[in-house]
């Protein structure tokens, strides 16, 4: 029986590809140093993308501007920062220099609002999306990003078909979290959409 909530990530991405994949990832769209693949549980992408590349073996590309043509990807990995980095004019300790680039939450969120319908663009029919994502806690709101992130796939076409829920033993903890006013967040998602037909 496939569970929907683990403390390991490689069973929750096995499990994803088999119930609703063919066993494969062929895009990664922010493969990074391709910690997903490390273990061998999953094999690597047929193709791996970053905007900034860390392998050899990795091209350059922009999420929300892929080198494809309409309906031509099978199924796309996406696991995208999910923290605004900047602190002050630049990036500074752990979270801002693991995810520079956009200074307020609603930066992050509007990217993504421009990468999915790329994504459903380049995915044919039916196509799978394996979209990672975690909520937080940003100038004392709430950014309940999974629901966001549903919302917002929805309404470019996608269907939600099932969702995964990662625990955590232990997070990274920020410059400002002395005074607690937030649930701190031990789990992320993996959500998983289909490219409606």
């Amino acid at each position: 029986m496939i569970k929907t909530v683990s403390y390991n990530q490689d069973y929750i991405i096995k499990s994803i590809l088999d119930l609703h994949g063919n066993g494969a990832i062929e895009l990664d769209v922010t493969y990074s140093k391709g910690a997903f693949y490390k273990s061998g549980v999953v094999g690597e992408p047929l193709e791996k993308f970053d905007k900034y590349p860390q392998t050899d073996d990795t091209l350059e590309a922009d999420a929300c501007d892929l080198p494809h043509l309409d309906n031509q990807v099978e199924s796309i990995m996406f696991d995208p920062p999910f923290l605004a980095g900047y602190t002050k004019q630049q990036p500074t300790g752990i979270i801002g220099k693991r995810f520079h680039g956009f200074r307020y939450m609603q930066d992050v969120w509007d990217w993504y609002d421009l990468c999915l319908p790329e994504f459903h663009r380049v995915l044919e029919p039916g196509g799978l999306l394996i979209f990672k994502c975690q909520d937080t806690v940003s100038s004392g709101k709430q950014w309940m990003s999974h629901v966001h992130i549903i919302n917002k796939a929805e309404e470019v076409g996608f269907y939600t078909k099932d969702l995964f829920i990662l625990a955590a033993k232990n997070r990274i903890v920020g410059h400002n979290h002395g005074n607690q006013k937030h649930a701190r967040k031990f789990h992320s998602y993996f959500l998983v959409f289909t490219k409606k037909k």
